[in-house]
């Protein structure tokens, strides 16, 4: 898929978060520009070892925030939060496309091969044993209250940690234009989900 439809697909994907925030009643503001269309830099261009260090962080938290919410889907009792698990399947399926859609020609280019990306220069995505004991937890804890707690803070956790990985990204200095402004749009979205969850831990005791 073009890369370009890609990211119209996430700034797509990455506005339903003020929909989710009206029904719980409350409606932080939207981030400035994330709900139009980005600013593009020309296909090609290089990659440093700070943009394939952010796609890969990105990914590998994206991951877990995308496997526990669809444990979520099947377990979590309040609404607002079951929505919440839907929309972040959605936002962590489509902005892992876009990442993998830009990491593909950069393997490529390091290997100086015409043919696939190399998977050496792609490592498949892996979490950490932190992250595989919280799963493992979440998948043998009943529905019921304590696992929406369990899912609320494990999405608050996550998302502060995705947080982190575009501020120091973004405060590197990047010169890959197409990179950074995807790294801005997934900035503006994450701050709005860590402002939705805690408004919905409030009610969620």
């Amino acid at each position: 898929m073009d890369r370009r439809t890609l990211l119209g697909g996430l700034a797509a994907a990455l506005v339903v978060a003020p929909a989710l925030a009206q029904t719980g009643g409350s409606s932080p503001a939207m981030p400035s520009g994330s709900s139009g269309a980005m600013p593009m830099s020309q296909p090609g261009g290089q990659m440093s070892q700070a943009d394939m260090q952010h796609m890969q962080q990105t990914m590998q938290l994206g991951m877990v925030a995308l496997e526990s919410s669809r444990i979520a889907m099947n377990k979590v009792r309040n609404e607002d939060l079951k929505r919440f698990a839907n929309f972040e399947i959605q936002e962590q399926t489509t902005l892992s496309e876009v990442l993998r859609s830009m990491m593909e020609p950069a393997a490529t280019a390091a290997t100086g091969s015409a043919g696939g990306p190399s998977t050496a220069a792609m490592p498949p995505m892996q979490m950490d044993p932190s992250a595989r004991d919280m799963i493992q937890k979440m998948q043998n804890q009943q529905a019921g209250a304590e696992f929406d707690k369990m899912y609320l803070q494990a999405q608050l956790e996550g998302h502060r940690d995705l947080l982190q990985v575009q501020e120091r990204y973004l405060q590197s200095n990047p010169q890959n234009r197409e990179h950074m402004n995807v790294a801005k749009l997934a900035r503006g979205q994450i701050r709005e989900h860590i402002a939705l969850l805690e408004d919905m831990q409030k009610t969620i005791r």
